[in-house]
C-alpha cells in the first residue's frame, strides 16, 4: 500500500478507535503484523529490519545498530524541536555522524541496514530545510547520494507510488514536503 494523505478528521475518530486496536501503548504510528502490534517508530522500524534479516544475531553487533537508531532519533527530535521553535538550536551531531562514518559506505559497515533509513530520511528534510547543510561533511553527502542511488529505492521514488508528505504538522514553522 502506497502512502496516501490523511484525509482531514476530527479527533474523537481516533480517540473512539485507539484502545479497540489491542496494542499495550496505542499511539501513532502503530504496526499490526498478525499478533504482533506495535507502537513507537523505532520499535516499528526494528522489528521490520528483524523480519529482513538486518539485526545481527550477535549481541554486540547487534548493539551498534539500535544505538546508531537512537541517535538518528536524537538528531531528529533536535530538528523537529527547531522546525516548531526557531529559537531551539539544530544538534550538533552532524559532526559525529561524519566521523563515525569513517570510511564506511554504511553506518554499520558494508552493508545497509535499519538505521540507515532513519538517517538518511532526516539528512534529505534537513537539505530541503537548509540546502546547504551537509556542504561541510562530504562524507554525509555521500553516504546520502549512495543510499538515494539504491536500486530498489531509486525506482520507488521514480515510480507513481512515490508521494512526498508534509514534513511536518501544519502549526510547525516549517512545514515543507518531504
Amino acid at each position: 500500500m502506497g502512502y496516501q494523505r490523511a484525509p482531514a478528521f476530527d479527533r474523537r475518530e481516533w480517540l473512539s478507535e485507539k484502545f479497540s486496536l489491542g496494542v499495550d501503548f496505542p499511539n501513532v504510528p502503530y504496526y499490526i503484523d498478525g499478533d504482533v502490534k506495535l507502537t513507537q517508530s523505532g520499535a516499528i522500524l526494528e522489528y521490520i529490519a528483524d523480519e529482513h534479516g538486518m539485526i545481527p544475531e550477535c549481541k554486540k553487533r547487534r548493539a551498534v545498530p539500535h544505538m546508531l537508531q537512537c541517535e538518528a532519533m536524537d538528531l531528529r527530535m533536535s530538528f523537529v524541536m527547531t522546525c516548531y521553535n526557531p529559537d531551539f538550536t539544530l544538534s550538533q551531531k552532524l559532526p559525529k555522524f561524519e566521523a563515525y562514518l569513517g570510511e564506511k559506505d554504511w553506518l554499520t559497515g558494508d552493508e545497509v541496514n535499519y538505521p540507515d533509513f532513519n538517517l538518511c530520511e532526516l539528512l534529505n528534510q534537513l537539505r530541503k530545510f537548509e540546502p546547504s547543510c551537509l556542504e561541510m561533511y562530504p562524507k554525509l553527502q555521500s553516504y546520502l547520494t549512495r543510499f538515494e542511488n539504491l536500486p530498489a529505492l531509486r525506482e520507488y521514488m521514480a515510480s507513481k507510488e512515490f508521494k512526498t508528505r508534509p514534513c511536518n504538522a501544519p502549526i510547525a514553522q516549517w512545514v515543507s514536503d518531504c
